[in-house]
């Protein structure tokens, strides 16, 4: 197999692992109560917001300066132009109704199994050389290719029209942050040992996945 084709078919098995999930099916997320939708806001922040300690994690143990620039680079991405990706989050929630403010700091619906789950992300790296790190780092931000196409969807079921309350989806789905983030390494990381690729995109995935069904669980137990 190349890998375009393991990427393509990785691609595929994540849609495929959306469709069977409730809060990726319109249908159902439509149904959601203003209540319920108030709380994937608080949670779903949580899933997302702690992205920063990976990220302090790679710049902080990357071998050279051409890869610590990668990270950086990231990071200024996240700051965005005159808004930052936190502020068009806060957005998004503030058009739900939704009020962020115990959140940012005290992390009040930050659950133990989201902890866990951020907790994960760092334990593989810990475990893991540079080259794992690294394609587990392009793994995941492949999978925003993937995850925020199916994030606006449900945002729109919610009946989000308002601009600001959107924008924070609208960038994450268009913004290819795999591209400008590869430069060829991953090519570089295939070649020599595939394996290590295939393991990285698999936890990835995996472990995204099953937060993305216990979220679901929990937004819809609410």
């Amino acid at each position: 197999m190349t890998l375009p084709e393991f990427l393509t078919s990785w691609d595929e098995r994540n849609l495929a692992a959306h469709c069977e999930i409730d809060l990726f099916q319109p249908e159902k997320s439509g149904q959601l109560t203003r209540e319920q939708r108030i709380y994937f806001a608080k949670i779903f922040y949580h899933a997302r917001g702690h992205f920063h300690d990976f990220l302090w994690f790679m710049g902080s143990h990357a071998p050279n300066h051409a890869q610590k620039k990668k990270i950086i680079d990231n990071i200024t991405e996240e700051f965005g132009g005159s808004r930052s990706h936190e502020e068009l989050y806060i957005d998004f929630a503030t058009s739900l109704g939704a009020d962020l403010t115990r959140e940012l700091v005290q992390g009040e619906n930050y659950l133990p199994w989201l902890r866990d789950f951020n907790r994960g992300h760092l334990e593989y790296l810990q475990a893991h050389d540079w080259d794992g790190r690294l394609a587990a780092f392009l793994a995941y931000e492949r999978l925003d290719n993937v995850d925020y196409q199916d994030l606006l969807r449900l945002v729109e079921s919610f009946g989000v029209t308002d601009p600001n309350g959107l924008m924070f989806f609208k960038v994450h789905s268009l913004v290819h942050h795999f591209d400008m983030a590869n430069k060829g390494d991953l090519e570089r990381i295939w070649a020599a040992r595939p394996d290590v690729v295939t393991d990285a995109f698999d936890f990835i995935a995996e472990h995204q996945n099953r937060m993305w069904r216990r979220l679901s669980e929990e937004v819809f137990a609410r």
